[in-house]
């Protein structure tokens, strides 16, 4: 006969997390315009340093779901403030590049002087 050892549940790491976290939010933000998404995404980090006590665990996992994010929107070409804003805190440095290229390309507009 056969025996089968009982099911542990798997640890919770940041990827695990961060995948957990894309499912919850994905349908919610897909429809939503960046600035949206950014201010949704601003109040869950918020709410999930307050939540996770381990800081270096939180500060593992967040960039992580921002990437998973990105990746599941489809990893569109930085076309605003509020979406570099996103890709910036990524755990991609592909996604932090872009960022920081758009902000660079659009300095002047966010200062106000054209």
């Amino acid at each position: 006969m056969m025996r089968l050892k009982p099911h542990k549940p798997s640890p919770v790491t940041p990827e695990s997390l961060a995948v957990e976290l894309v499912d919850r939010v994905y349908a919610p933000l897909q429809e939503n315009s960046w600035t949206e998404r950014l201010k949704a995404l601003m109040e869950l980090h918020d709410q999930l340093r307050d939540d996770i006590e381990d800081f270096a665990f939180f500060c593992e996992t967040f960039p992580l779901f921002i990437e998973k994010l990105i990746d599941r929107f489809g990893g569109v070409e930085v076309a605003d403030g509020d979406q570099a804003q996103i890709y910036a805190t990524s755990a991609r440095p592909a996604h932090r590049e872009a960022a920081g290229a758009w902000l660079r390309a659009h300095a002047n507009q966010r200062s106000g002087s054209e």
